[in-house]
C-alpha cells in the first residue's frame, strides 16, 4: 500500500523465454530479458541553475559485481549539450546548485566518527574540491540553501547512539502508538528537528525544540524566516500536518494553517513555496482527513498575514502537486494527474485560469522548480510508452530531447506497442486502461493474458514505460493494465468509492476487464493470468477468492486476513479511520478479510513473494495465504527476501521477483 496518490514504482525485471514465433522481428532487434534489467539506466532531474542553462541531474545504473545499484551526479550545459561528471564512486544523496551556481551542495557520509551520518558537503564547480561543511552527530535527511547563500536550513534525525557491533542487542521499548514504519524498523524516541547551520564559520543551531517531527524547510526570499511542517500533540494518534513559520533568530513558531488534515505533508513530498514577494505560501492541501488517501490533493495558496487560504485547483477535481512559483509571482506551476496522463500546468493569478503546457504524451514525473521567464524555458523529466524516463526542455511550445541514457537499450530491444482501451463494469461505469502487445504482434493468433493491477490503493497506471510489461509482451503476453475504481486520476468520487470496500467494487472492475479481454479475438480464454504489488497484490488475493477464471497469479507483497494485521504494520491509525476497530465495527473487518476467510473458493495456482522486513505490508499476509492455499493443495509458493523492506534496493532480489513471475506463468499458462 501507498498514500502518495501519485506514482508507485516498483523496480523489477523478467525472466527471458523462448519465443516460438518472432520472424517479424529485424535481425539487429532482440527481445528483452531479465538481463536486461542491468542495463538500463533511472534518470533523475536534481537541479536547475538560476540562470536556467545549467543542469544537475543523476543516473543510477546497476553495478552487478557489487550487487548494488551506484548513482552519477552530472552537470548538463543546455547551451552547448556538455555534460560533465561532478560526482561518482561515492555514496551521495540529495544536492542542489549554491544560489550563485559556482558550487554544488550535497549529503554524503561525514568523515571520521560522523561516517555513519550524512553530512551536508559542496563541491566546486571550477576545482571540484569538496569540503564538508557540517558536524553534526545525526543523520540530516534533508537541507535547503537561503537565497543570500549565508545559511543552511537542515532536517536531522536525532537519535540513541548507535550499539557498538560486539555489543549484545538491547532489547526494543516499545511504547509508542505507532510503533513500526517500513525502512526505519521499530520506532522509539528519536526525533526530526531543524537546525540551521551558518555556512562560513560551520556553527549549527537546533531552531525546532518541542518534542515531535519537523519536514520541508522553505526559506523565506530575505533568508530571515523559514517555513516547515510539522503535526502537534499526540503525533502517532492522527496525521494533521501544518505550516509553521519561524524567524531564525527567535524560539517561537506562527502557526500558518489550521485546516484539520494533512497541509504539504512529508508523504506528498510538495515543499511549501514562498512567493517571490514573500507575502504568500504555495502548499499542498490534502482535503478531508478522515477520507485519508482517498482524498484529492489540492495546491493552495496561503496569505502570510491574513492565513486565508485560496484554492486554485479545486476545480479540476484532480490530484495536483510540485507547485511552484514564477519569478514574478504571477504564475504557479504543479504537475496535474489526470487519466493515465500526468503533465504540467499553470495557474495565472490574474485571469484565474489553468493551462496544461506539456504534451500529454510524456508522462511528467518532476519538473525544474524554477519557472525561467528570461528564457521562457521549463526542464522536466518523464517518460512515454516507449521509452524510460529522460530529460526534456519546453521552450516556446517545443519539446527538445535532452539526455538519452536509454537510446541504445530502446533501439536494439522489441519494445510493444501500449493502446488506451475502455470498456463498461457491471454497473455501467467507465473503466481505462491500457492494452500493451507484442511488437511482432500478430492478430490471427492466440495470446496468453496478464491483467496486472497496480498499488496504493490510491494510485493509476500512466501512459508510461515499465520495463516488466515490456518484459513480458517479449515473451509473448498481452498485458492488461487496469485502473480500477479506487485509482487516481478520476476525479474524487471514482477514488474514494472503495472507501471501505477494499476488494469490493474494485474486484467487479476486474472481473470487467477479463470479460472485456475475451471479447477480444487474440486472448486465448484458457491462458489467463494476474498479479501485481502492495495493493495490486491484495485485489489478486481478493479476485482470485471470487473469480475462478485465472490459471495464474503472483501476489507481491500482499494480505488477506486484514483483522489477523492489526497492530502489525504502519497504518493503525489509518485502519481504525476507514474501518473501525475490529471490537467494534466486527463485520467491516471480516469482510475486507474475504480472500482469507473464503480461501477455500480459490483454484488459481498462486505465487506469494515478500520482503522480509517489510512493515508497510508485513510477511504475515503473505504467509497466511501461502499456508492457506497449500493445505488446500492449490500450488504455492512463498519467496522471502531477506533484509528486504516494502520495495527492495539490491538488483539481483528485483531481477528475481519478475523470474519467478515468468517461470510461474510459464508453468501454469503455456
Amino acid at each position: 500500500m501507498n498514500k502518495n496518490a501519485f506514482i508507485t514504482r516498483l523496480l523489477g525485471a523478467i525472466f527471458f523465454l523462448v519465443i516460438s514465433s518472432p520472424s517479424f522481428l529485424s535481425a539487429d532487434t532482440k527481445l528483452i530479458s531479465t538481463d536486461d534489467l542491468y542495463d538500463l539506466k533511472e534518470v533523475s532531474l536534481v537541479d536547475l541553475s538560476k540562470s536556467g542553462n545549467e543542469i544537475i541531474y543523476s543516473v543510477s545504473a546497476v553495478n552487478s559485481k557489487e550487487d548494488e545499484y551506484q548513482s552519477t551526479l552530472l552537470l548538463l550545459n543546455t547551451d552547448n549539450n556538455k555534460r560533465r561528471v561532478i560526482l561518482e564512486n561515492i555514496d551521495f544523496g540529495k544536492a542542489k546548485f549554491s544560489p550563485n551556481a559556482a558550487s554544488i551542495i550535497f549529503l554524503s557520509p561525514g568523515r571520521g566518527k560522523l561516517k555513519d551520518f550524512n553530512q551536508l558537503w559542496a563541491i566546486s564547480l571550477s576545482n571540484k574540491t569538496k569540503k564538508q561543511l557540517t558536524k553534526i552527530e545525526g543523520d540530516i535527511l534533508d537541507f535547503e540553501i537561503s537565497p543570500n547563500n549565508e545559511k543552511a536550513a537542515l532536517v536531522v534525525n536525532i537519535s540513541a547512539p548507535k550499539q557498538e557491533e560486539d555489543e549484545t542487542p538491547k532489547p526494543y521499548v516499545i511504547d509508542r502508538y505507532q510503533f513500526k514504519q517500513d525502512y526505519k524498523d521499530f520506532l522509539g524516541s528519536e526525533r526530526d528537528h531543524i537546525f540551521i547551520t551558518d555556512l562560513k564559520s560551520k556553527k549549527s543551531t537546533q531552531l525546532s525544540l518541542d518534542d515531535t517531527n519537523h519536514y520541508l524547510p522553505s526559506w523565506s526570499p530575505d533568508s530571515k524566516r523559514i517555513a516547515y511542517v510539522t503535526k502537534k500533540g499526540d503525533f502517532d494518534r492522527h496525521n494533521n500536518w501544518d505550516i509553521y513559520i519561524q524567524d531564525i533568530n527567535k524560539k517561537e513558531a506562527i502557526q500558518l494553517t489550521t485546516h484539520p488534515g494533512e497541509d504539504s505533508s512529508p508523504s506528498g513530498a510538495s515543499r511549501p513555496k514562498w512567493s517571490p514577494d514573500g507575502k504568500r505560501i504555495a502548499y499542498q492541501y490534502g482535503g478531508d482527513p478522515d477520507l485519508l488517501w482517498y482524498s484529492l490533493q489540492e495546491v493552495s495558496i496561503i496569505d502570510v498575514q491574513s492565513k486565508e487560504t485560496e484554492y486554485i485547483t479545486s476545480s479540476l477535481d484532480r490530484n495536483t502537486a510540485i507547485q511552484s512559483w514564477s519569478e514574478d509571482g504571477e504564475t504557479i506551476y504543479f504537475v496535474i494527474e489526470d487519466d493515465m496522463k500526468s503533465q504540467l500546468a499553470r495557474y495565472s493569478m490574474s485571469e484565474k485560469t489553468i493551462e496544461k503546457i506539456t504534451p500529454p504524451e510524456y508522462y511528467l514525473s518532476n519538473y525544474s522548480n524554477s519557472y525561467i521567464q528570461r528564457n521562457n524555458k521549463v526542464i522536466f523529466l518523464a517518460s512515454t510508452t516507449s521509452e524510460p524516463a529522460e530529460l526534456y526542455s519546453l521552450r516556446n511550445g517545443s519539446v527538445t530531447q535532452l539526455t538519452f541514457h536509454n537510446q541504445d537499450f530502446i533501439n536494439k530491444k522489441a519494445i510493444g506497442s501500449t493502446e488506451e482501451v475502455s470498456f463498461k463494469s457491471f454497473d455501467n461505469e467507465d473503466i481505462h486502461g491500457m492494452l500493451v502487445k507484442p511488437d511482432n504482434f500478430d492478430p490471427n493468433k492466440k495470446y496468453p493474458l496478464l491483467i496486472r493491477i497496480h498499488g496504493g490503493p490510491v494510485s493509476q497506471y500512466g501512459l508510461s514505460f515499465r520495463f516488466d510489461w515490456q518484459l513480458f509482451t517479449s515473451n509473448d503476453y498481452i498485458v492488461m493494465a487496469i485502473n480500477p475504481r479506487g485509482s487516481s486520476g478520476r476525479g474524487h468520487d471514482f477514488q474514494k468509492a472503495l472507501f471501505a470496500d477494499w476488494g469490493g467494487i474494485d474486484t467487479k472492475d476486474i472481473s470487467a476487464a477479463l470479460d472485456y479481454a475475451l471479447t477480444l479475438d487474440y486472448i486465448d480464454e484458457n491462458k489467463l493470468g494476474i498479479g501485481g504489488w502492495s495493493y495490486g497484490g491484495m485485489l489478486t488475493n481478493y479476485v482470485i477468492a471470487k473469480d475462478q477464471r485465472f490459471k495464474a497469479a503472483t501476489s507481491g507483497a500482499g494480505i488477506a486476513n486484514l483483522l489477523s494485521g492489526f497492530g502489525d504494520d504502519q497504518y493503525i491509525r489509518d485502519y481504525i479511520t476507514e474501518l473501525g476497530t475490529p471490537w467494534g465495527n466486527t463485520e467491516a473487518w471480516l469482510r475486507v478479510s474475504h480472500p482469507f476467510l473464503n480461501a477455500g473458493n480459490i483454484k488459481t495456482p498462486t505465487l506469494f513473494l515478500v520482503g522480509e522486513k517489510d512493515y508497510n505490508v508485513p510477511l504475515i499476509g503473505s504467509e497466511q495465504m501461502y499456508q492457506a492455499l497449500k493445505h488446500l493443495e492449490i500450488p504455492t509458493e512463498l519467496i522471502i527476501y531477506p533484509g528486504q523492506h516494502h520495495s527492495f534496493s539490491i538488483p539481483s532480489y528485483n531481477k528475481d521477483v519478475l523470474d519467478r513471475y515468468l517461470d510461474w506463468y510459464e508453468k501454469y499458462l503455456n
